[in-house]
């Protein structure tokens, strides 16, 4: 089918109108710094730094099962557990693999990703739109309309963002590099390639779009959990509604269900010997919970379930010109109440907030726009949506997305400053790298870092071959143990001259990272795991007491667990380090931008 000239103009528009929104926050940066920039990507949602210390490890030549955060990785002698990042590697070695050919570093990698995954996600989503409605006005407004209503739908935006009142999450959700922005439009090529498969005029012709999708399928198992999964049970209630309703293509829909299926089981098999050499570790992060209770009042449910009475209501009229559309905007309307219902069947649920922020969210807003032009084209006689209607629909989501965008980057922008100033310090640290270093030993084969500003400490890893004392993503990996990276932790406090006294007032105020690091994120953050209960007050005196007796008994055997190699503070105001002083002797400070780098020896 040829593709009209104005078709492709709409879908230029919608693609660059988007892309420049991804990349404002980076565009205020630059802005900013000038020609003083030294290479930072700007966070657009915390757990990033994570991923990109993971994405400079495999530039670096590391192992598939690597450490970036302690720097241990696997070998022979000591070989390391899966982890969420070994087992889902698909998208980290497509980064990686050229940008190491391409001699780029990660940071860079992940400014050229957000606008790549910003075009990608709108092309895929107004292919998908294109396909159903053969409308391409309604499918570039769909682009802007879906993406820029992402995060409100996800009730993680809104106002609260331009006030910068929001939660962690308020950036645009599918940017969040590079899980899921790299194979987040996968997602919408897969049903695109499902809408073929059964539409095909030769089966020949379905069996090849079949496969396509079965490959797309194996693509995301390696990929991102909740878009696999949000993909095959997209998939489950599409074939039931065409067995219910369409049985003159029950054949059709069988046999594409079934490639499908058998291409994603030959998937799942390794898939689950990998998951079967999981650090047992994986799951607590994971937040696994056993359930059978529904979760029927999300806003991607509440608004699918609006789409599919809008689509009964049009086809009750009669005079819609496709079924076949009909029937699979209905697909894409109930496939929020499937993902967020499974667990009554199987009784598990993992952190189904991730599907709100990161693929229902997405699909409700494309089945809420279809539902809506299948009511225009129910009309007697039929019409399509008014051209006014939706450059107004357009205005007012463009308009919503530039204040998720601006708010965001004003939240976010003194954070973007002090990772940028921190970029010297990996810089330098490189450098530092290659020197022999006394300190290194088979159980921490890189130089270990103390840096007093926890951001520096985050994105140390990104930047540098380092690893950090402690990091607030540190559990993400699996080099540390839960009790070693607790007294990593609190190493990281008392050498930052945190006493007991300072810890219970932080606990009381309820300061993000302290919180974290000490009960775990699906007590902190809310609607991780499903009636999650506030800390109680026992449990947050259990943890200072803790840390009270840890500093009280602290020694030179503790201080050497792990051994540090360089201690990096900001060079104005210096801060105390007398409790590190008591146990390592420091060298002369090298200033690297507006930091501070000792080398330092432990004490004898």
């Amino acid at each position: 089918m040829k593709i009209q000239q104005s078709t492709l103009k709409l879908a230029a528009f919608a693609t660059v109108a988007m892309t420049l929104l991804a990349l404002y926050p980076q565009i205020n940066l630059w802005l900013g710094r000038g020609t003083s920039w030294h290479g930072s990507y700007v966070l657009v949602q915390g757990d990033e730094d994570a991923y990109s210390a993971y994405i400079n490890a495999l530039i670096s030549g590391r192992p598939r099962r690597s450490d970036p955060h302690t720097g241990r990785d696997d070998t022979p002698g000591k070989p390391q557990p899966e982890s969420l990042f070994s087992i889902q590697f698909l998208p980290a070695y497509a980064i990686a693999l050229p940008a190491r050919a391409f001699h780029v570093s990660a940071s860079t990698a992940f400014i050229v990703l957000i606008a790549l995954a910003a075009i990608a996600s709108s092309l895929a989503i107004f292919w998908l739109i294109f396909s159903v409605t053969d409308d391409d006005r309604l499918a570039a407004a769909g682009v802007i309309i879906v993406l820029c209503l992402g995060t409100l739908v996800a009730t993680q935006g809104g106002v609260r963002t331009f006030l910068g009142t929001a939660p962690t999450y308020s950036f645009f959700p599918f940017l969040r590099r590079y899980q899921p922005a790299l194979p987040f439009p996968l997602l919408f090529v897969f049903c695109v390639f499902i809408w073929r498969a059964i539409k095909s005029a030769t089966t020949r012709t379905s069996v090849v779009w079949a496969a396509g999708a079965g490959a797309i399928v194996a693509a995301l198992i390696f990929s991102y959990f909740y878009l696999w999964t949000a993909a095959l049970a997209w998939l489950a209630g599409c074939a039931l509604l065409w067995l219910i309703w369409r049985r003159e293509s029950r054949g059709r829909i069988l046999v594409v269900s079934g490639i499908v299926i058998v291409l994603a089981v030959l998937a799942l098999v390794p898939y689950f010997i990998l998951l079967s050499h999981r650090d047992p570790n994986m799951d607590r992060v994971q937040l696994l919970t056993l359930t059978h209770a529904p979760d029927l009042f999300r806003v991607p449910e509440i608004i699918g379930i609006a789409a599919l009475v809008a689509i009964v209501f049009a086809v009750r009229r009669g005079s819609i010109k496709s079924r076949d559309a009909a029937l699979f905007a209905a697909s894409l309307a109930a496939m929020p109440l499937i993902v967020f219902n499974q667990q009554v069947i199987t009784g598990r649920s993992m952190q189904p907030l991730h599907y709100e922020l990161f693929i229902a969210n997405y699909v409700s807003l494309i089945a809420l726009i279809m539902s809506v032009a299948l009511l225009f084209e129910s009309r007697k006689p039929p019409q399509q949506i008014p051209g006014r209607a939706i450059a107004l629909a357009v205005l007012l989501a463009f308009g919503w997305g530039v204040i998720e965008a601006t708010g965001a980057t004003k939240r976010d922008v003194t954070l973007a400053r002090v990772r940028e100033d921190a970029m010297p310090v990996g810089q330098r640290l490189t450098e530092l790298s290659s020197q022999s270093n006394p300190n290194l030993s088979p159980t921490d084969p890189r130089p270990v870092v103390f840096s007093s500003t926890l951001p520096v400490a985050d994105c140390l890893p990104t930047n540098s071959p380092a690893a950090s004392l402690w990091a607030l993503h540190m559990d993400a990996f699996p080099g540390a143990t839960q009790q070693e990276r607790k007294e990593r932790f609190y190493q990281f406090m008392y050498y930052s001259g945190i006493s007991d006294k300072d810890l219970e007032r932080a606990i009381l105020e309820g300061r993000f990272a302290i919180m974290v690091a000490l009960f775990g994120v699906e007590r902190v953050i809310p609607g991780l795991v499903p009636g999650e209960k506030p800390i109680p007050f026992e449990d947050m005196r259990r943890e200072w007491l803790g840390y009270s007796q840890y500093v009280a008994f602290f020694t030179r055997e503790r201080a050497a667990h792990p051994t540090l190699s360089y201690v990096v503070v900001p060079t104005e105001p210096a801060p105390d380090l007398k409790n590190l002083d008591r146990w390592y002797e420091r060298g002369p400070g090298e200033q690297a931008g507006l930091f501070t780098i000792y080398p330092v020896k432990l004490r004898p």
